[in-house]
C-alpha cells in the first residue's frame, strides 16, 4: 500500500533475517539490491488458497516439522499451480538463509501484509506456529465475513438476473405484438410507450450490436470496479445508506478492530496494528481515522483520543480507555472485537431480511413499467372508442 510509505521514516524497523520489515505496513521493505531478484508481483493466490497454505503450514510445525521440510512438503502436495508456486518461491528463500516473513513479503499478492508482521513477531518471540494461528484467525474472519455478504446478495442477484431476462424476453416477444396497434398515430403515444416501442426494435433489428454493447458494458464496468479507487468510493457512497450502510459500517470497523487486536497480541507494535486496521478498513473515512489515529500515538497520546468525537460505537471507546487504562489493550480490543462482530451479524440478518422484498419491489416496478407503457394508450383508445 503506498499509504504505508507515509509512516515508513518516522519508525524503527524490525530486522527480519536478510531483510527488514517495516512496523507500519504495506509496501515491501526488502534491500534495493535484492528487490529485483526477490519480489514477485505476478504470482498471486486467492484468500483461501492463502489460507490452506497458512493452516498446513501451522499444523506442521505445531507437530514438530522443520520450517524447510514443510515448505517442500506442502509444494509437493499443493492444490493449485499458483499455490505451488508461490510455495516454491517462499522455500527457495528460505533456503538462501532468509526468514519465513521475508519471503512471504516478496509475494505481495499472495498474502495480505498483516501475515507479515504477525510472522515477524512470531519469529522474534521464538512462536512462529502461534503467530501463523492467529494470521489464520485473522485471515478466516476476513472470508468469513465476505462468504456471509455474498450469501446475503445471491438470491436478489438471481432475482435481479432473471427479471433482466424476462423483461428482454418481453420486449423481443411480447411487445411486437402491440406495436401494430399502437404505431398507427405514433405521435400520439406518450413518451414511455415509445421508448419501450423503440427499444423493443433496437433488440429485434439489432440483436448482435445489443448483444455486444451489453457486453462490452459488463467488461467496462467489471475492470472499472477492479480498481481500489473506484471500490473505495462506492463503499463510501453505499455506506451513507439506511439499513446497507449502517451494514457496510459496522462490518469495516469490525474488520479494523479485529487486525488491531490479533496484531497486538502478536507483539506488533502499536503503529504497525493501526497501520493494518486503516489497511483493511477500505472506506476512505474509516483510513482516515486510523491513519489519524497513528500521529496521535506517535506524539505520545493516547488512542482514545483520537476515536472520540467519532462515528464508532461507544462500546468501542470505552473500552479502548479501560485497556490503556489497565495495560491490557490487546484483550480490551479482543473483547470488543467479539462485540463488534455480533453489531454486524445483527445489521446483517436486518439487511438480509430486507434485501428479498426490496428487490422484489425492483423486478416489480420493472416489469410494471412495460406493462403499464404497453397499456395505457390501449386504455385511452378504448374510452374513446367508449
Amino acid at each position: 500500500m503506498t499509504i504505508g510509505a507515509l509512516f515508513q521514516p518516522k519508525t524503527a524497523d524490525i530486522a527480519v533475517g536478510g531483510g527488514t520489515v517495516s512496523p507500519s505496513f504495506g509496501s515491501a521493505s526488502i534491500a534495493k539490491d535484492e528487490e529485483p531478484v526477490l519480489i514477485d508481483k505476478r504470482l498471486k493466490m486467492k484468500p483461501k488458497e492463502s489460507l490452506h497454505v497458512l493452516i498446513q503450514l501451522r499444523a506442521m510445525l505445531s507437530a514438530g516439522v522443520p520450517l524447510l521440510a514443510a515448505l517442500r512438503t506442502l509444494r509437493q502436495h499443493s492444490q493449485t499451480p499458483h499455490a505451488e508456486k508461490a510455495l516454491e518461491r517462499i522455500a527457495t528463500i528460505v533456503e538462501g538463509g532468509h526468514d519465513l516473513s521475508w519471503a512471504i513479503e516478496c509475494l505481495p499478492r499472495c498474502f495480505d501484509s498483516f501475515v507479515v508482521h504477525l510472522l515477524a513477531a512470531g519469529e522474534r518471540a521464538g512462536a512462529m506456529d502461534e503467530s501463523i494461528g492467529r494470521a489464520v484467525e485473522l485471515q478466516e474472519k476476513q472470508i468469513k465475513l465476505t462468504g456471509k455478504i455474498r450469501a446475503a446478495l445471491a438470491y436478489p442477484s438471481f432475482l435481479l438476473g432473471m427479471t433482466f431476462v424476462m423483461t428482454i424476453g418481453i420486449l423481443i416477444f411480447l411487445v411486437p405484438k402491440f406495436e401494430n396497434l399502437l404505431m398507427s398515430k405514433p405521435e400520439l403515444l406518450p413518451s414511455t410507450t415509445q421508448m419501450v416501442l423503440g427499444l423493443s426494435t433496437f433488440l429485434r433489428e439489432s440483436p448482435i450490436l445489443a448483444a455486444s454493447m451489453g457486453m462490452l458494458f459488463a467488461l467496462g464496468a467489471l475492470i472499472i470496479f477492479k480498481s481500489r479507487k473506484v471500490q473505495e468510493a462506492a463503499f463510501d457512497s453505499i455506506s451513507h445508506l439506511p439499513v446497507i450502510g449502517t451494514l457496510i459500517h459496522k462490518a469495516f470497523i469490525a474488520r479494523s478492530v479485529n487486525t488491531l487486536a490479533l496484531t497486538l497480541e502478536s507483539g506488533v507494535p502499536i503503529l504497525a496494528g493501526l497501520g493494518h486496521a486503516a489497511e483493511v478498513a477500505q472506506l476512505p473515512r474509516l483510513r482516515a481515522l486510523w491513519e489519524g489515529a497513528v500521529a496521535v500515538v506517535r506524539d505520545g497520546r493516547p488512542l482514545h483520543t483520537a476515536l472520540e468525537n467519532e462515528n464508532l460505537p461507544p462500546a468501542l471507546i470505552q473500552m479502548v480507555v479501560a485497556g490503556e487504562s489497565s495495560g491490557s489493550l490487546d484483550t480490551s480490543l479482543r473483547t470488543a472485537a467479539g462485540f463488534l462482530d455480533r453489531e454486524t451479524d445483527a445489521a446483517l440478518e436486518v439487511f438480509t431480511g430486507l434485501l428479498g422484498p426490496a428487490t422484489v419491489v425492483i423486478a416489480g416496478a420493472v416489469v410494471g413499467f412495460i406493462v403499464v407503457s404497453l397499456m395505457t394508450p390501449i386504455l385511452q383508445m378504448a374510452n374513446f372508442v367508449g
